[in-house]
């Protein structure tokens, strides 16, 4: 393992070893779990577009889609698996695929992570 110096403001230092006290951990550690943090919400935004660009622009792609995750939570519905309504909004929300239905209704309604 390397070490690193890295400049902060003292405020934002203060911040960050406050928070990783009360988790009791380095601050390392912390801004570890706040790189994957960030790094896993910037995943789900750019798949959040993907799936707004086919939603828009390839409606039968899109319809086959959410037609697949049917077909997951028909064969999964008996192995112990979390059912696809709670995992995928688009699933078991039929405004989804409707284009008046904008990003904060979705939000509101607990969209893909990351929005």
């Amino acid at each position: 393992m390397s070490d690193t110096t890295i400049r902060l403001d003292s405020a934002v230092r203060d911040k960050l070893r406050a928070l990783a006290d009360e988790d009791h951990i380095t601050l390392g550690d912390l801004l570890g779990r706040l790189a994957e943090r960030e790094q896993y919400q910037r995943e789900m935004r750019r798949a959040n577009e993907v799936m707004d660009q086919m939603r828009s622009e390839d409606p039968a792609a899109w319809q086959e889609y959410v037609s697949e995750l049917h077909g997951f939570e028909t064969g999964t519905a008996r192995d112990g698996l979390s059912a696809a309504v709670a995992d995928w909004p688009e699933y078991n929300d039929p405004e989804y695929d409707d284009p008046e239905y904008d990003d904060a209704d979705r939000s509101a309604h607990g969209a893909v992570p990351g929005r």
